[in-house]
């Protein structure tokens, strides 16, 4: 525990100014309000977290996996599955043209400002969604894919069932937090396991969840998955923000022998966050033989 404790601060002070969760790098045209970060040493690295094997779901170690927690915008691997479910049995398509909703205008939090009338590729809005964690493209993909927002959010519980998530609900398309904290999408380590493992079957969506960077409309938009790229084993998933979520993380990696699944849970500071993560992956991953 020691040694794992040094290895966080350091990676903690490796990783610099890197913002994850819900806040945008530098370079982005489409920026959104930052949290004010709280002290290194009073930083919190987890509520819950589990490290998994992607192949069988064996969880190599956790604690508190069970434990209900806020999703925030990992909700958005649940968006990506059911649009794919809805690509495959041919109701969508990526060349779509989704004309922006009224009510994507008002959308708050991260954005890429959508205006109504605009239109684009269901492809480019899930760029959108999945690289910069725009709520209001989420939102317009739902519409577009199940007619209304509220369909949309049935869809996501039934295949959450599906999937055995036993202790997930949906009561939004972004994972906005509602003002009833009992109307808050919910989740714990053990079923981000699950929809991991699921939407791994999708080469899609992993292509998605691994850009770093891309092109939205004229201006730049960034992965706040900052493991990507700093951690070459990553390759995806998704990370989430709200101040009564914390930070969260579901990543994936692998290397010649296996690709492991790192859930992480209410880390209250990005950076501790993913010294954490990539700890575990490194441990897992790198050193010699693994675990």
């Amino acid at each position: 525990m020691k040694k794992l404790l040094i290895f966080v601060v350091s990676m903690i002070f490796m990783t610099g100014n890197v913002f994850g969760g819900e806040m945008l790098a530098s370079n982005s045209r489409y920026k959104s309000k930052r949290t004010k970060r709280p002290p290194i040493q009073n930083a919190v690295a987890y509520e819950a977290y589990a490290v998994a094997d992607a192949e069988t779901g064996t969880v190599f170690e956790s604690l508190n996996i069970d434990l209900p927690r806020p999703q925030a915008s990992l909700t958005k691997i649940m968006l990506a599955r059911v649009v794919i479910d809805k690509i495959e049995n041919g109701e969508i398509q990526l060349t779509d043209i989704v004309k922006v909703p009224k009510k994507a205008e008002s959308i708050r939090g991260t954005s890429v400002y959508l205006k109504v009338g605009e239109s684009f590729t269901l492809e480019e809005l899930m760029q959108a969604v999945l690289v910069e964690s725009a709520n209001d493209a989420a939102y317009a993909v739902a519409e577009h894919a199940a007619g209304s927002a509220s369909d949309f959010i049935v869809l996501m519980n039934l295949k959450a069932q599906d999937l055995g998530m036993d202790n997930t609900v949906f009561h939004s398309v972004n994972g906005l937090p509602s003002i009833k904290k009992e109307d808050e999408n919910i989740t714990t380590c053990s079923d981000m396991i699950k929809l991991a493992q699921d939407v791994l079957r999708f080469p899609k969506i992993i292509e998605w969840t691994s850009i770093e960077s891309t092109i939205f409309r004229r201006g730049i938009i960034s992965n706040h998955n900052k493991l990507l790229g700093k951690t070459p084993e990553v390759d995806g998933i998704k990370t989430g923000f709200t101040r009564r979520a914390g930070f969260n993380i579901v990543a994936t990696g692998k290397n010649d022998e296996r690709r492991i699944i790192v859930v992480v849970l209410g880390s209250s500071m990005p950076r501790v966050r993913d010294a954490f993560a990539m700890h575990k992956f490194r441990e897992y991953l790198l050193e010699e033989g693994g675990r």
